[in-house]
């Protein structure tokens, strides 16, 4: 890891003292984010999707993410709700 220079090493093989001069390589021009997202969805894609022996997994993911969206939705309705006093 010691040969490779600080732009080609991927964010998880980055150093804490390394991340500035990491950043600074990246291209955060709208098509330089584009391109980013597009490897990160060939990525997500290769490695939950596109398999030989599939899995619930992304299933799973795409519930949680509807889950979790929907409450931050309707925080405000649901945090009025519970702050309400029921007398029956």
């Amino acid at each position: 890891m010691a040969d490779k220079a600080v732009a080609e090493l991927r964010l998880s093989e980055v150093k804490l003292g390394q991340l500035p001069k990491w950043l600074s390589t990246c291209s955060f021009t709208p098509g330089g984010l584009v391109r980013a997202f597009g490897r990160g969805r060939t990525r997500y894609y290769n490695k939950y999707i596109n398999v030989v022996r599939g899995n619930v997994a992304p299933v799973g993911q795409f519930i949680a993410t509807f889950v979790i969206l929907n409450y931050m939705w309707r925080f405000k309705v649901e945090k009025q709700h519970r702050l309400k006093k029921h007398h029956w």
